[in-house]
């Protein structure tokens, strides 16, 4: 048997490492490395593994020609045993599948995979319990479902870009529920887990997931995951509560693109300062007088600064686009200049 390997990130990668294990043969495709990029003929190969970040338009081609299209999750519920715990959302599954993770630490330990943690196929027949946290990307292009347990948190309108529409989005999340047993709009970790395991856990201390309203001084919150507008709603009617009659700032950033460049109203800051290289657009986005561009995010430090202005929140709204890789990236950056900030 001789595989092609569609997209060599992540997820790509650990294909390699399982097909080495299996002693398979294998060919790398991915556009974005030129020592990857050579044309391939899709009909030569028995099974075509493809990474969950594919575009759909190209998936679907690729499957047209090649029906033996799988992906890591595809592969997972072929080779492992454990229990399978799959949670996906708009928002909140990656701090959910982190607290139900920690509660299991106390019960019998888990493997935390997927969007989370290691990678599915690194993690094959090691634990009793694997917790898989999926995103629609993956949902969308899985074969067949064959979860134990399908957690659909929530759903808002997200990455139209990949999907077209919302509908389209909507249904590739509740692909989940076709678990063996489901379960819709529950994200209360000690719940979870009495419904999964049919016990009670014990209340613990449950440590939270970096850049998820991260309070990183009392007066300064680093909220770099919040990607989309659902997000970003969430975190200002948070901050509203916390800050009170002290009135704060909110620093937005990222590419509005995924969001459509959605017209949308921000009420409760006292300021709204949006800064890098997709700035003039957000602009264009946000209903708020009270707005200011800025170009770099020291600048947007540097003028609270001046103006001892305090309290902050950072909650972009956005994919980081062209300002950052990564959410993680921006999360780093903000506590970087604003730890410092914070020293002054």
């Amino acid at each position: 048997m001789k595989s092609l390997i569609y997209g060599y990130g992540k997820t790509g990668k650990s294909f390699a490492r399982f097909l080495e294990s299996k002693k398979q043969k294998f060919d790398i495709f991915d556009d974005n490395l030129p020592k990857y990029s050579k044309k391939i003929d899709f009909k030569k190969y028995d099974q075509i593994l493809c990474s969950p970040g594919v575009p759909k338009n190209i998936f679907e081609k690729i499957r047209n020609i090649n029906k033996n299209v799988l992906t890591d999750l595809d592969i997972f519920f072929q080779e492992d045993n454990s229990i399978k715990i799959g949670i996906t959302g708009t928002n909140r599954k990656s701090t959910t599948a982190f607290h139900l993770y920690q509660l299991f630490e106390k019960f019998d330990p888990a493997n935390l995979i997927g969007n989370i943690g290691n990678p599915m196929l690194d993690c094959i027949n090691t634990k009793k319990y694997s917790i898989i946290e999926l995103s629609s990307f993956q949902l969308d292009k899985m074969t067949i479902n064959r979860l134990d347990f399908g957690i659909l948190l929530n759903v808002e309108t997200d990455h139209l870009d990949y999907h077209g529409n919302f509908e389209s989005y909507k249904l590739a999340k509740e692909r989940i529920l076709d678990a063996k047993k489901s379960i819709s709009y529950e994200d209360n970790p000690y719940d979870l887990f009495e419904w999964i395991t049919g016990q009670k856990s014990s209340e613990i201390n449950l440590k939270n997931l970096p850049y998820r309203f991260q309070h990183i001084s009392k007066k300064i919150i680093n909220d770099s995951k919040s990607t989309n507008y659902h997000a970003l709603s969430y975190a200002v009617k948070r901050a509203n509560e916390i800050y009170l009659n002290d009135g704060y700032v909110l620093i937005v950033c990222g590419s509005p693109k995924k969001e459509e460049f959605r017209k949308i109203d921000i009420k409760g800051p006292d300021q709204i300062y949006i800064f890098g290289k997709h700035a003039e657009e957000i602009d264009k986005c946000i209903n708020n007088k009270n707005k200011k561009v800025f170009k770099e995010l020291y600048d947007v430090a540097n003028h609270l600064n001046k103006h001892n202005q305090e309290n902050v929140l950072f909650s972009p709204g956005y994919p980081s686009g062209d300002d950052f890789s990564n959410f993680e990236e921006r999360g780093v950056a903000f506590n970087k200049i604003f730890g410092r900030l914070n020293e002054n």
